[in-house]
């Protein structure tokens, strides 16, 4: 059983300083991230992300949050997920680490497509003559809700702000572009007592698994592996089973084969990888994953980060299984083929 924080604390790096140093210097408490979202004189849309994804599915999600918003399809949303810190919306707390794009990096793209639907909706229902908040934005176009043939196209509505200026109402400054930032709440600096609240959101994970151990070899074979996560809402449910599965692949390689090894003189004896062994397809087992909802109150779509829960749970799960069935208390990482078969020869007394 695990519990997965994400959306880090900033503040909680001042607690390698002592109370009475904290107090000499400006407090640090916090997540915060930013998005930018722009819409060309054509209608085409543009989203910046400052989370910079290694592969993780941010732009993919993004361009899922900005489409809704704009009634737009994803495939429609260019998403540039470079970070240039000279142009890009970004802060110190910025990136892809501690599981936090769901919860933080997706709130500043759901405020940015927010006001931007808004300024949108204003332009469209001065030429249509109606209230902003009678309009919808569905299928590439502003129209009246009940009666969608009385509107008009997203990109009739770019060009008015980009070629003809002078059109909109006064209030409504020109240009479509929008940048926002999202803060995570009730991170608060660490307190005299070294107290912080770490992270902005927690999800929940139950691993167990089934092994079978070869005693004439002591290889591990994983007959049944389930896993049942609490992650709040989930965004994508395609990557979220990537990130499940990734995240077990990691937890898999560290519980049965990857092992650092140093000499008395402290030189890696285990420095490529015919002696560092990573789990690859035929040692990852299959794995049953299911879900339990209970969406987080602090973050805007209510889901929780999960990218590394399985990098410490099915290494956990494994060992206890591997304890089980050779009837040991404690074992020690990772259950090589080798080190097992000792263990049980020290259980038979040889």
């Amino acid at each position: 059983v695990v519990v997965e924080p994400s959306i880090s604390n900033m503040g909680y790096i001042s607690l390698a300083e002592t109370a009475e140093e904290r107090a000499t210097s400006l407090p640090k408490s916090g997540n915060v991230e930013g998005a930018a979202i722009s819409m060309n004189p054509l209608g085409g849309v543009s989203l910046s992300l400052s989370t910079t994804p290694q592969g993780q599915g941010h732009a993919t999600v993004g361009a899922q949050i900005v489409a809704d918003a704009l009634g737009l399809s994803p495939h429609e949303i260019e998403v540039v997920a470079s970070l240039d810190t000279s142009t890009s919306p970004w802060t110190v707390s910025s990136g892809a680490y501690s599981s936090r794009f769901a919860g933080v990096g997706a709130a500043a793209i759901r405020d940015a497509a927010n006001a931007l639907a808004a300024k949108l909706r204003r332009i469209a229902a001065g030429h249509l003559e109606c209230s902003p908040d009678d309009l919808e934005l569905v299928g590439g176009r502003a129209s009246v809700a009940g009666n969608p043939e009385r509107g008009v196209s997203l990109r009739r509505v770019a060009g008015v702000a980009h070629w003809n200026p002078e059109s909109l109402p006064a209030d409504i400054e020109p240009g479509l572009s929008v940048t926002a930032f999202a803060s995570t709440p009730n991170l608060s600096a660490p307190d005299e007592n070294d107290r912080v609240v770490s992270s902005g959101s927690h999800g929940f994970i139950v691993d167990i698994a089934v092994v079978e151990i070869d005693r004439a070899t002591g290889a591990v074979t994983i007959n049944d592996y389930v896993t049942v996560h609490d992650s709040g809402t989930l965004l994508n449910p395609l990557i979220v089973e990537g990130q499940i599965r990734g995240g077990f692949a990691h937890g898999l390689g560290a519980a049965l084969l990857e092992r650092t090894v140093y000499d008395e003189d402290g030189n890696l004896l285990t420095s490529s990888f015919m002696d560092y062994l990573c789990a690859t397809a035929p040692e990852i087992s299959d794995l049953t994953i299911t879900h339990h909802c209970s969406p987080s109150p602090f973050t805007p779509f209510g889901a929780k980060g999960l990218g590394e829960g399985n990098t410490m749970s099915t290494p956990a799960a494994v060992a206890n299984a591997v304890a089980d069935a050779i009837d040991r208390d404690l074992v020690e990482l990772p259950l090589t083929a080798p080190r097992v078969w000792e263990l049980i020869q020290t259980a038979e007394g040889n």
